[in-house]
């Protein structure tokens, strides 16, 4: 049977109804515009349908690709939604597969305050949110609930914990446990969406000094034999300030 009958702009503009690619895969498109692939396929003399994604999310490569293994499947008297099923039963949601990745990491990480750091993060942000999903279902929008309200106010922790999650994604990539897409990348993703760290992380003055403690603290740092006081950053600092202030 013939295949690959669809183009890219067929499917970027297609209106309401059921486009056949060929080979079982069918763009179906509702009446609000929504557009979703179809595998149609037959097996155990039983007419079934699976549903492989949204498109553009899915896109038509994708689609095919998909396609073409469930072909496979059948061809080799495997049901593909069962298949399905069966893989999902066995991926694990994203509080296990970090826990996965921390067990393999730790090892390489330099000390334990470290691993404290990295699990402290993800029950205090992560885990509510996305912790008992699976985590080939994550998605940009699952991460986004996690960042947006943390990102203003607490945007070093924020960012610690995007990278995070997103090394686990990865990781959960390589073991096959979803696509290899990341929707935690930070560059040409969601640095698109998100503002960037340095143009809302506040920079941190020192405090200044008491105007009444300056006359002890001049005092006390002229007793001062060495030039370690002047080395210190916080010395230099409230130095400078005694001297503006006592002229």
């Amino acid at each position: 049977m013939a295949i690959h009958k669809l183009s890219h702009r067929k499917v970027a503009t297609a209106t309401e109804g059921k486009y056949e690619d060929g080979g079982g895969l069918r763009l179906v498109v509702s009446a609000t515009g929504a557009k979703k692939w179809v595998f149609r396929f037959t097996i155990n003399g039983k007419r079934r349908e699976m549903g492989l994604g949204p498109y553009p999310t899915v896109s038509l490569e994708n689609a095919r690709q998909v396609a073409l293994e469930c072909r496979q499947k059948v061809y080799a008297g495997q049901d593909p939604i069962e298949s399905k099923n069966k893989s999902v039963r066995q991926t694990p949601t994203f509080k296990e597969c970090a826990s996965a990745f921390i067990e393999a990491n730790k090892h390489a990480w330099s000390n334990n305050k470290h691993i404290s750091q990295w699990t402290n993060t993800l029950n205090t942000y992560a885990y509510p949110v996305i912790g008992t999903k699976l985590v080939s279902l994550i998605t940009v929008e699952d991460v986004l609930k996690v960042l947006e309200p943390i990102w203003y106010d607490k945007n070093e922790t924020a960012k610690r914990v995007q990278t995070r999650i997103a090394k686990i994604l990865d990781y959960a990539a390589a073991r096959k446990y979803r696509e290899p897409i990341n929707p935690a990348r930070w560059q040409g993703h969601l640095d698109t969406i998100l503002p960037k760290p340095t143009s809302i992380q506040k920079r941190r003055n020192h405090p200044a000094m008491p105007y009444k403690d300056i006359a002890a603290f001049w005092k006390q740092l002229s007793s001062m034999d060495s030039t370690s006081a002047l080395s210190d950053p916080d010395c230099n600092t409230h130095l400078r300030s005694a001297k503006c202030h006592l002229g």
